[in-house]
Protein backbone atom coordinates (compact mmCIF):
# COMPACT_ATOMS: atom_id res chain seq x y z
CA UNK A 1 0.00 0.00 0.00
CA UNK A 2 2.77 2.45 0.99
CA UNK A 3 4.75 1.56 -2.16
CA UNK A 4 1.68 2.35 -4.28
CA UNK A 5 1.24 5.73 -2.57
CA UNK A 6 4.85 6.59 -3.47
CA UNK A 7 3.89 6.55 -7.15
CA UNK A 8 1.08 9.10 -6.76
CA UNK A 9 1.41 12.91 -6.97
CA UNK A 10 1.97 14.48 -3.56
CA UNK A 11 -1.38 16.30 -3.68
CA UNK A 12 -3.20 13.03 -4.35
CA UNK A 13 -1.32 11.34 -1.49
CA UNK A 14 -2.30 14.13 0.89
CA UNK A 15 -5.95 14.26 -0.16
CA UNK A 16 -6.27 10.47 0.00
CA UNK A 17 -4.83 10.27 3.52
CA UNK A 18 -6.95 13.22 4.63
CA UNK A 19 -10.14 11.73 3.15
CA UNK A 20 -9.65 8.33 4.79
CA UNK A 21 -8.60 9.95 8.06
CA UNK A 22 -11.62 12.26 8.24
CA UNK A 23 -13.93 9.43 7.20
CA UNK A 24 -12.73 7.15 10.03
CA UNK A 25 -12.16 9.75 12.73
CA UNK A 26 -15.05 12.16 12.15
CA UNK A 27 -17.63 11.37 9.45
CA UNK A 28 -18.58 7.78 10.35
CA UNK A 29 -18.64 8.22 14.16
CA UNK A 30 -20.52 11.53 13.82
CA UNK A 31 -23.21 9.88 11.69
CA UNK A 32 -23.56 6.95 14.08
CA UNK A 33 -23.80 9.19 17.14
CA UNK A 34 -26.32 11.48 15.42
CA UNK A 35 -28.48 8.67 14.04
CA UNK A 36 -28.64 6.65 17.26
CA UNK A 37 -28.51 9.64 19.64
CA UNK A 38 -25.38 8.31 21.34
CA UNK A 39 -23.47 10.44 23.82
CA UNK A 40 -20.59 9.11 25.92
CA UNK A 41 -20.83 9.26 29.69
CA UNK A 42 -19.33 12.48 31.10
CA UNK A 43 -16.57 10.65 33.00
CA UNK A 44 -15.82 8.46 29.99
CA UNK A 45 -15.63 11.53 27.74
CA UNK A 46 -13.28 13.24 30.20
CA UNK A 47 -10.96 10.23 30.27
CA UNK A 48 -11.16 9.93 26.48
CA UNK A 49 -10.13 13.58 26.12
CA UNK A 50 -6.98 12.94 28.15
CA UNK A 51 -6.29 9.80 26.13
CA UNK A 52 -6.79 11.74 22.90
CA UNK A 53 -4.29 14.39 24.00
CA UNK A 54 -1.77 11.71 25.01
CA UNK A 55 -1.96 9.82 21.73
CA UNK A 56 -1.94 13.03 19.73
CA UNK A 57 1.45 13.76 21.32
CA UNK A 58 2.69 10.19 20.77
CA UNK A 59 1.56 10.19 17.13
CA UNK A 60 3.19 13.55 16.42
CA UNK A 61 6.39 12.36 18.11
CA UNK A 62 6.50 9.21 15.98
CA UNK A 63 5.79 11.20 12.81
CA UNK A 64 8.50 13.72 13.70
CA UNK A 65 11.01 10.90 14.24
CA UNK A 66 10.00 9.35 10.91
CA UNK A 67 10.25 12.69 9.13
CA UNK A 68 13.73 13.35 10.48
CA UNK A 69 14.81 9.90 9.33
CA UNK A 70 13.45 10.13 5.77
CA UNK A 71 14.78 13.68 5.39
CA UNK A 72 18.21 12.44 6.46
CA UNK A 73 18.07 9.56 3.96
CA UNK A 74 16.95 11.95 1.22
CA UNK A 75 19.78 14.38 1.96
CA UNK A 76 22.39 11.61 2.13
CA UNK A 77 21.34 10.21 -1.25
CA UNK A 78 21.44 13.68 -2.82
CA UNK A 79 25.00 14.01 -1.47
CA UNK A 80 25.87 10.62 -2.98
CA UNK A 81 24.64 11.72 -6.40
CA UNK A 82 26.60 14.98 -6.19
CA UNK A 83 29.73 13.02 -5.22
CA UNK A 84 29.16 10.58 -8.07
CA UNK A 85 28.96 13.45 -10.56
CA UNK A 86 32.12 15.02 -9.11
CA UNK A 87 34.00 11.71 -9.43
CA UNK A 88 32.89 11.33 -13.05
CA UNK A 89 34.16 14.82 -13.82
CA UNK A 90 37.44 14.14 -11.99
CA UNK A 91 37.95 10.82 -13.78
CA UNK A 92 37.37 12.45 -17.17
CA UNK A 93 39.91 15.16 -16.33
CA UNK A 94 42.47 12.57 -15.18
CA UNK A 95 42.05 10.59 -18.40
CA UNK A 96 42.60 13.80 -20.37
CA UNK A 97 45.78 14.40 -18.37
CA UNK A 98 47.00 10.89 -19.18
CA UNK A 99 46.59 11.63 -22.90
CA UNK A 100 46.70 9.37 -25.91
CA UNK A 101 44.15 7.60 -28.08
CA UNK A 102 43.37 4.90 -25.51
CA UNK A 103 42.60 7.45 -22.82
CA UNK A 104 40.41 9.41 -25.24
CA UNK A 105 38.46 6.22 -25.99
CA UNK A 106 38.03 5.64 -22.26
CA UNK A 107 36.63 9.15 -21.90
CA UNK A 108 33.96 8.11 -24.39
CA UNK A 109 33.28 4.96 -22.33
CA UNK A 110 32.90 7.11 -19.24
CA UNK A 111 30.36 9.32 -21.00
CA UNK A 112 28.44 6.24 -22.14
CA UNK A 113 28.36 5.00 -18.56
CA UNK A 114 27.13 8.34 -17.21
CA UNK A 115 24.44 8.47 -19.88
CA UNK A 116 23.35 4.90 -19.01
CA UNK A 117 23.08 5.85 -15.33
CA UNK A 118 20.79 8.78 -16.14
CA UNK A 119 18.63 7.30 -18.89
CA UNK A 120 18.54 3.61 -17.99
CA UNK A 121 19.49 2.99 -14.36
CA UNK A 122 17.59 5.85 -12.74
CA UNK A 123 14.11 4.66 -13.79
CA UNK A 124 15.03 1.09 -12.76
CA UNK A 125 15.97 2.18 -9.24
CA UNK A 126 12.31 3.00 -8.64
CA UNK A 127 11.82 -0.79 -8.80
CA UNK A 128 14.98 -1.48 -6.77
CA UNK A 129 16.81 -2.77 -9.86
CA UNK A 130 20.12 -1.96 -11.49
CA UNK A 131 20.91 -1.35 -15.15
CA UNK A 132 22.78 -4.09 -17.00
CA UNK A 133 23.83 -1.51 -19.57
CA UNK A 134 25.36 0.74 -16.91
CA UNK A 135 27.08 -2.28 -15.33
CA UNK A 136 28.50 -3.36 -18.69
CA UNK A 137 29.69 0.17 -19.49
CA UNK A 138 31.41 0.40 -16.11
CA UNK A 139 33.04 -3.01 -16.69
CA UNK A 140 34.33 -1.89 -20.09
CA UNK A 141 35.69 1.28 -18.52
CA UNK A 142 37.40 -0.68 -15.73
CA UNK A 143 39.00 -3.16 -18.10
CA UNK A 144 40.20 -0.38 -20.37
CA UNK A 145 41.82 1.50 -17.48
CA UNK A 146 43.63 -1.66 -16.37
CA UNK A 147 45.23 -1.82 -19.83
CA UNK A 148 46.54 1.75 -19.71
CA UNK A 149 50.32 1.67 -20.07
CA UNK A 150 52.03 4.75 -18.58
CA UNK A 151 55.22 5.73 -20.41
CA UNK A 152 56.48 8.57 -18.22
CA UNK A 153 56.21 9.82 -14.61
CA UNK A 154 53.35 12.17 -15.47
CA UNK A 155 51.29 9.33 -16.90
CA UNK A 156 52.18 7.13 -13.92
CA UNK A 157 50.77 9.73 -11.54
CA UNK A 158 47.72 10.23 -13.75
CA UNK A 159 47.06 6.47 -13.90
CA UNK A 160 47.29 6.15 -10.11
CA UNK A 161 44.73 8.93 -9.73
CA UNK A 162 42.53 7.35 -12.42
CA UNK A 163 42.46 3.97 -10.63
CA UNK A 164 41.71 5.59 -7.27
CA UNK A 165 38.89 7.69 -8.71
CA UNK A 166 37.43 4.72 -10.57
CA UNK A 167 37.33 2.65 -7.37
CA UNK A 168 35.62 5.51 -5.55
CA UNK A 169 33.10 5.88 -8.39
CA UNK A 170 32.26 2.18 -8.23
CA UNK A 171 31.79 2.36 -4.43
CA UNK A 172 29.51 5.40 -4.69
CA UNK A 173 27.40 3.66 -7.33
CA UNK A 174 26.92 0.65 -5.04
CA UNK A 175 25.98 2.96 -2.18
CA UNK A 176 23.40 4.68 -4.42
CA UNK A 177 21.92 1.36 -5.51
CA UNK A 178 21.74 0.18 -1.90
CA UNK A 179 19.96 3.41 -0.94
CA UNK A 180 17.13 2.48 -3.32
CA UNK A 181 16.13 -0.18 -0.76
CA UNK A 182 15.97 2.25 2.16
CA UNK A 183 12.57 2.44 3.86
CA UNK A 184 11.21 3.17 7.30
CA UNK A 185 11.48 0.02 9.45
CA UNK A 186 8.36 -2.10 9.89
CA UNK A 187 8.33 -1.60 13.66
CA UNK A 188 7.98 2.16 13.15
CA UNK A 189 5.03 1.76 10.77
CA UNK A 190 3.46 -0.66 13.28
CA UNK A 191 3.89 1.84 16.10
CA UNK A 192 2.35 4.59 13.97
CA UNK A 193 -0.60 2.38 13.01
CA UNK A 194 -1.33 1.48 16.65
CA UNK A 195 -0.97 5.07 17.81
CA UNK A 196 -3.27 6.40 15.07
CA UNK A 197 -5.85 3.67 15.73
CA UNK A 198 -5.99 4.56 19.44
CA UNK A 199 -6.11 8.25 18.56
CA UNK A 200 -9.18 7.60 16.39
CA UNK A 201 -10.90 5.52 19.10
CA UNK A 202 -10.38 8.19 21.77
CA UNK A 203 -11.56 10.77 19.23
CA UNK A 204 -14.89 8.95 18.84
CA UNK A 205 -15.61 9.48 22.54
CA UNK A 206 -15.19 13.25 22.57
CA UNK A 207 -18.20 15.19 23.87
CA UNK A 208 -20.23 17.14 22.80
CA UNK A 209 -20.57 16.14 19.15
CA UNK A 210 -19.72 19.56 17.61
CA UNK A 211 -16.51 19.60 19.64
CA UNK A 212 -15.66 16.13 18.43
CA UNK A 213 -16.14 17.15 14.80
CA UNK A 214 -14.04 20.33 15.07
CA UNK A 215 -11.36 19.10 17.50
CA UNK A 216 -10.80 15.62 16.09
CA UNK A 217 -11.19 16.82 12.50
CA UNK A 218 -8.55 19.51 12.98
CA UNK A 219 -6.06 17.07 14.51
CA UNK A 220 -6.75 14.59 11.69
CA UNK A 221 -5.99 17.20 9.02
CA UNK A 222 -2.73 18.17 10.72
CA UNK A 223 -1.61 14.56 11.14
CA UNK A 224 -2.55 13.85 7.50
CA UNK A 225 -0.32 16.66 6.24
CA UNK A 226 2.65 15.36 8.22
CA UNK A 227 1.98 11.79 7.09
CA UNK A 228 2.01 13.04 3.49
CA UNK A 229 5.49 14.52 3.97
CA UNK A 230 6.80 11.24 5.40
CA UNK A 231 5.40 9.12 2.57
CA UNK A 232 6.49 11.57 -0.15
CA UNK A 233 10.08 11.66 1.12
CA UNK A 234 10.36 7.94 1.89
CA UNK A 235 10.27 7.07 -1.82
CA UNK A 236 13.87 8.06 -2.57
CA UNK A 237 13.76 7.22 -6.29
CA UNK A 238 10.02 7.25 -6.97
CA UNK A 239 7.31 9.91 -6.88
CA UNK A 240 7.37 13.68 -7.20
CA UNK A 241 9.86 14.15 -4.35
CA UNK A 242 12.36 11.58 -5.65
CA UNK A 243 16.08 12.25 -5.85
CA UNK A 244 16.94 13.25 -9.42
CA UNK A 245 20.15 12.71 -11.45
CA UNK A 246 20.44 16.45 -12.15
CA UNK A 247 24.00 16.64 -10.83
CA UNK A 248 25.11 13.99 -13.34
CA UNK A 249 23.04 15.51 -16.15
CA UNK A 250 24.78 18.83 -15.49
CA UNK A 251 28.29 17.42 -16.08
CA UNK A 252 27.37 15.11 -18.99
CA UNK A 253 28.23 17.66 -21.73
CA UNK A 254 31.73 18.06 -20.26
CA UNK A 255 32.50 14.33 -20.40
CA UNK A 256 34.29 12.72 -23.31
CA UNK A 257 37.41 13.66 -25.21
Amino acid sequence: MINYLHTLPNVVIGLSIMFVGLLLSTAIPSYIRWKYKLNPDEHLAKGAEEGFKLFTSITLLLIAFSLVRVQGDHRNVEDLVSREAALMFKLNRSLASFGGANAAELQGDLKNYADAVVSDEWPLMAKNERSEKASNDLTDLTQGIRLLDPRNPVQQMARAEIVTTLNQLSDVREARLSAARLQLPTYLWDALAISVALLIVFGWLQNPLPKMIAYVGGVTIGVSVLFTLVIALEGLFVGESRVTPDAIVHILPSLGA
